[in-house]
């Protein structure tokens, strides 16, 4: 999704089972376990072209009409996507060009072993393709329920439809205990930790090849480069929100080795440094 509403959803505190206006958005947490939250961006004030972002956790974003298209830019190739569309694994380099006039994007966030399961889909699909229409994703069951929720006229609407349909699902949401604990961990730190402290944390009750096999399995991704990505977002945040401090203080203060580090990611993720991003 957009980096910006990432970073606002990553830094807010929205109260819990209710429908809030807070940073710029409507929230709502699902009654659904398998939904972390469901968030109604509105977009008129965005720029045309925003960077992509995913922190790890599988994303659908859905445009306001079935008739909606989106159009990105993956450094220099073209990537046209159907109105609902998933974001998820390591995105680099790509660009949302938003079209004039558009709204809102209704975006919801799931726990990665219920969405795999629930949606019938390999993680390793994202690996390659971290960005992609969610309709060529899955089965005609799952099609039909996005065709029944765009007839629905107002994003809430939508929300509670498919928060019905999602909580009549009983799927494996299994996550294995010591890994649920190494996000928790991660999460709590900002990412600022590495793998070694993360396995200090866990008292060695696991080792290292334990978790990564398992953060790949069930997250698709290495721990490394999990950590990374959480590093990465509330850097982009703390700067986002305090820009009168200086570049090395918030690569410093996020766990970055020095400014040259975040200044590699941000290029890596963005596409830009970060003296050249539009911040606003």
């Amino acid at each position: 999704m957009p980096i910006k509403l990432l970073k606002k959803i990553k830094l807010s505190h929205s109260p819990n089972n209710t429908y809030g206006v807070g940073t710029n958005m409507l929230y709502k947490q699902f009654s659904s376990r398998h939904v972390l939250g469901a968030y109604i961006f509105p977009c008129r004030d965005l720029k045309s072209r925003q960077a992509l972002f995913n922190d790890g956790f599988p994303s659908l974003i859905f445009m306001p009409k079935s008739t909606d298209g989106v159009r990105l830019q993956k450094k220099d190739e073209i990537i046209h996507l159907k109105s609902a569309w998933a974001c998820c694994g390591i995105i680099q380099d790509t660009h949302w060009e938003i079209p004039d006039g558009l709204e809102y994007i209704f975006v919801l966030r799931f726990k990665p072993a219920s969405f795999y399961s629930l949606f019938e889909i390999d993680p390793i699909v994202f690996q390659s393709n971290p960005v992609c229409s969610f309709q060529d994703l899955v089965s005609e069951k799952w099609m039909s329920v996005i065709d029944e929720m765009y007839q629905k006229e107002s994003p809430l609407e939508k929300a509670q439809f498919l928060d019905h349909v999602l909580s009549s699902h009983n799927t494996d949401d299994y996550l294995p205990h010591f890994l649920q604990a190494t996000i928790d961990h991660i999460e709590e730190q900002k990412g600022n930790t590495t793998v070694s402290d993360v396995l200090n944390a866990l008292d060695n009750k696991v080792n290292h090849k334990w978790l990564h096999r398992n953060f790949v399995k069930y997250m698709g991704l290495s721990p490394k480069k999990y950590i990374s990505l959480q590093r990465f977002i509330y850097a982009y945040g703390r700067h986002g929100e305090n820009r009168s401090r200086n570049l090395l203080d918030t690569a410093l203060r996020s766990g970055y080795y020095d400014c040259n580090h975040f200044f590699k990611d941000f290029k890596q993720y963005i596409g830009v440094t970060p003296t050249q991003y539009a911040w606003d």
